[in-house]
């Protein structure tokens, strides 16, 4: 499962890696928004799994819909 940005924004913080196992809602990552405040957002993992692959690096801009992380069932 490819996880997208929802917002665009600037990521921050890349808090997972690689073949990391996640818990379902876990922050993955923190975007800093574009709006006018730099609403900072996680990015939390839909469902429990474990990282294929990150997709992005701190200090990247993702625009709305970009490929975040690639995250696979747990078997």
């Amino acid at each position: 499962m490819i996880i997208r940005a929802e917002w665009p924004g600037t990521v921050v913080d890349v808090f997972v890696q690689a073949g990391q196992e996640v818990d379902e809602d876990e922050a993955l990552m923190l975007l800093e928004g574009t709006d006018a405040a730099h609403t900072p957002f996680y990015v939390n993992a839909p469902e429990s799994g474990k990282i294929r692959k990150v997709l992005i690096e701190e200090g990247d801009f993702a625009e709305e819909d970009d490929e975040l992380l690639d995250l696979v069932e747990v078997d």
